[in-house]
């Protein structure tokens, strides 16, 4: 009986080393394939820039005193766009109060020539406003209401603004000594 024992054990034997060598043969057979591979490197994100100055010098552009029914002032004021950004670039009014607001009628144009310091050489290209500052800083509140076509694609693009005020012929005696004040804001998007 121990030859059917040994058959039985070299049976055994031979499965086990069949698996074995199979299995390793298996696993050269997997890791001798061909391989490439290719990349992409160097990938980078940068965000553009929305950059608007004038030329005001941190000046204000109005400070008018002793008016009457029919005064009159004009100022311009010169945007410079300085982004890389295509951008859109609206004006409006902030911080507008007082009570003689209704009576002073502004017309906002836009154009080109002229700066700060003056309008001369200054020539419209369109009118964005005409009306009161009381409804100006009413109504023009905020970069959606804002007004303007102004819609530099890169940067150095100029446009000037001329804002003119008129105080109104049929302004009240109830408004002698009355003020109003105003911030223009422009805003690039």
């Amino acid at each position: 009986m121990r030859l059917s024992g040994f058959k039985t054990y070299a049976a055994v034997v031979a499965v086990v080393g069949g698996i074995a060598v199979s299995s390793g043969a298996m696993w050269q057979a997997s890791s001798a394939a061909f391989t490439a591979s290719t990349d992409n490197s160097a990938n980078s994100w940068n965000a553009g820039t929305v950059v608007l100055g004038d030329d005001d010098a941190n000046g204000a552009m109005f400070t008018a005193t002793n008016l009457r029914p029919g005064s009159y002032g004009e100022k311009c004021i010169k945007l410079t766009y300085n982004g890389s950004l295509s951008t859109n670039v609206k004006l409006y009014g902030t911080a507008v109060s007082g009570a003689l607001s209704p009576y002073i009628d502004l017309v906002v144009e836009e154009g080109a020539g002229g700066n700060f310091g003056s309008c001369t050489g200054f020539v419209a290209s369109g009118t964005d406003y005409s009306g009161t500052l009381a409804a100006f800083g009413s109504g023009k509140t905020d970069f959606n209401s804002g007004v303007g076509t102004f819609a530099p694609t890169g940067a150095g693009q100029v446009k000037t603004y001329r804002i003119a005020y008129t105080v109104n012929a049929s302004t009240p005696d109830s408004a002698q000594g009355a003020a109003a004040n105003a911030t223009f804001t422009w805003e690039a998007r």
